[in-house]
């Protein structure tokens, strides 16, 4: 069985709502370099799934220790944030499972 979860109400999101959502400034998300859709002249928009992936990569576990998976980043001189050099998720084809997975949520088959 799986669990009922509600979707978000909109997939897409402009700078200003997915800099919110992420619970951060707009330069600050810009930085992040997440890739974006671009609609048509000034109307970029921020995947919910791709935001979560790139999240989801970028989690850090308090340890002294330095993870392999942590080396190969580049710290933003401004936020100290800690970007992959590869420069995010671009080329990517999401797919229905992925797309749920990083909703977390379970498909009924």
């Amino acid at each position: 069985m799986g669990v009922d979860v509600q979707l978000p109400v909109k997939r897409y999101l402009s700078r200003d709502e997915a800099a919110a959502w992420l619970g951060v400034c707009v330069d600050t998300f810009m930085s992040l370099d997440i890739p974006f859709v671009d609609f048509g002249p000034r109307c970029k928009r921020w995947d919910t799934v791709d935001i979560e992936a790139y999240a989801e990569q970028n989690k850090a576990h308090n340890s002294a220790r330095t993870s392999a998976q942590q080396k190969g980043r580049q710290t933003c001189v401004s936020t100290n944030a800690k970007t992959p050099l590869s420069g995010g998720l671009i080329g990517q084809t999401r797919k229905v499972a992925d797309t749920a997975k990083a909703l977390g949520l379970t498909i009924k088959s």
